[in-house]
This record gives structure tokens, C-alpha cells and sequence, in this order.
């Protein structure tokens, strides 16, 4: 469990991490060479209904007029959509990544922390390192440091929390981890005195055991990662949903609108034959 299974999962973890920041980078920047491309096109009917106007004296020629008003409406529902989509995508970041990170952190920590709690009872000091000039038992060392991990991701998780919903279990899991490591203390206090199965009860034992804090710990924390991925599929869900009818309503558009070119030139072109 300490040495394959959590890091692997931890791995693991950091490379999905990885991969939806690559998504994040791909989806929110604007389609700018569409963008230019309807300028282009813009550009090109101004153009071709001024050259019209100079050469046969004709303000409106209503076919380049519906192609240049159907182009308008694709360039900006491609502008307006993206900045839409773009918005809520933001808005998953901010309001659902950033505290799913913390709170899989947290998780991963207070995993790490059981692991190493249960680990000093069954090496009973075998297991020591030598921190500068200070030798501690090495598996209540690494306790202590994924407890100190925890208390910073909860805190992380806290001020990241933009409802009620989100930060109650948060809260929650923070007076957990203050009862876990006060029960913790009084356990190594029973093992240092020689005092084993009292030790033992505080930790696995059926009552007022660390195990209870740590069962507490991960069940809100599991609570709050269910708020969060529900927060998190809100704000994509408005970010995909934005560009919906896009492609095809864009395909429409510009048939007609092409359709509208040719058949106001063909009617000019008419004239003189």
C-alpha cells in the first residue's frame, strides 16, 4: 500500500491532471483563423456591393446584401459562442479543478497518514530517521508530516468553497483532523509507555479510535468531492452547450449565404446580356 499502491495512484493522478490541463490549454483559446476568415469575407462582399454600386449606379443589390447579413450572423455566433463557452469553461476551472485538485490531495494525504499511523504500531521503532540532529520513529514522522499535508489542503479546500454545500463538509473534516491527531497523540502516549494493546484499542479499536476520525475525514471528504464534480459538470456542461448548433447552423449559413452571392451577381450579370 506505502511504497506501489498509493504512489502508482498518486501517478497516476498527476498525469489525468496533466491531460486536463493539455484539454483546458486546446479548448479555451478563440478560433482566430475563423474569426479572420469571416473578416475576410466580410471584406470581400463590402468590396464586391461598392464595386457593384460604382458600376451600375445601384445602392442594394439584395443578394450580396443576404450573403453579407448571413455572414454577420456566423462571425458572431462564433465570436459570442466561444466567449460563452470560453466563460464556463473558466468557470469549471475555478469553481470545480481547483478544488477537486485540493481535495484529491487531501484524500491522498489523509490515506498516507492512516497508512503510516497503523505502520508505527506494527514496527514499534524499528523503522527510525534522523531529521538534522533529531532521530524519530520514521512512520509517526511521515504521520506527522501527511497530517501537516492534510491541514494545509483542507485549508486549500476552505477558502476555495463558494457555497454552503462545498464548505460544511470542508469544515467538517477540519475538526475530524483535530480530533484524529489529538487521539493520535494520546495513543504514542500509551505505546511509549509500554502500554501496547491500550495503543492498539486507540487506534482499531470499536471506540473513540483514530480509525473513527479518519473514517470521518475521508466520508466528508468524499461528500465535498461529490458537490465539486457536480459544480465542475455544471459550469462544462453551459461551456459545451454555448457552441450547440454551431457547426451545423454555420454550414446552413453559409450555403445560403453563397447562394445569395452568386444569385444577386448572376442577376447583374443578366442585365447585360
Amino acid at each position: 500500500m506505502q511504497q506501489q499502491m498509493l504512489p502508482a495512484a498518486e501517478d497516476l493522478y498527476k498525469k489525468e491532471n496533466q491531460r486536463l490541463r493539455a484539454d483546458y490549454a486546446d479548448a479555451t483559446p478563440y478560433p482566430w483563423a475563423a474569426i479572420a476568415l469571416g473578416l475576410a469575407a466580410l471584406a470581400a462582399l463590402a468590396w464586391a456591393q461598392h464595386r457593384n454600386y460604382r458600376r451600375t449606379n445601384r445602392v442594394l443589390n439584395h443578394g450580396l446584401v443576404a450573403a453579407t447579413a448571413t455572414a454577420t450572423v456566423v462571425l458572431l455566433w462564433l465570436v459570442v459562442g466561444h466567449s460563452v463557452a470560453r466563460a464556463g469553461l473558466n468557470d469549471s476551472y475555478d469553481h470545480g479543478v481547483r478544488s477537486l485538485n485540493v481535495l484529491h490531495d487531501a484524500r491522498i494525504a489523509s490515506l498516507k497518514a492512516r497508512g503510516n499511523e497503523n505502520l508505527t504500531l506494527v514496527a514499534r521503532g524499528a523503522e527510525t530517521k534522523k531529521v538534522g540532529a533529531q532521530t524519530y520513529d520514521a512512520y509517526d514522522y511521515d504521520f506527522r508530516t501527511d497530517m501537516a499535508d492534510l491541514g494545509k489542503y483542507l485549508a486549500d479546500a476552505a477558502n476555495l468553497a463558494d457555497d454552503t454545500s462545498g464548505e460544511q463538509p470542508v469544515t467538517a473534516a477540519v475538526g475530524n483532523m483535530t480530533e484524529w491527531k489529538k487521539r493520535h497523540t494520546a495513543a504514542r502516549e500509551q505505546d511509549a509507555n509500554g502500554n501496547y494493546q491500550q495503543a492498539l484499542d486507540r487506534v482499531i479499536g470499536t471506540k473513540d479510535a483514530t480509525g473513527e476520525c479518519f473514517d470521518s475525514v475521508d466520508a466528508n471528504l468524499r461528500t465535498a468531492l461529490a458537490h465539486e464534480e457536480t459544480e465542475f459538470k455544471r459550469a462544462a456542461g453551459d461551456g459545451r452547450d454555448a457552441l450547440t448548433g454551431l457547426s451545423a447552423g454555420a454550414a446552413v449559413l453559409a450555403v445560403l449565404g453563397a447562394a445569395g452571392a452568386v444569385l444577386g451577381i448572376g442577376r447583374r450579370l443578366s442585365e447585360y446580356r
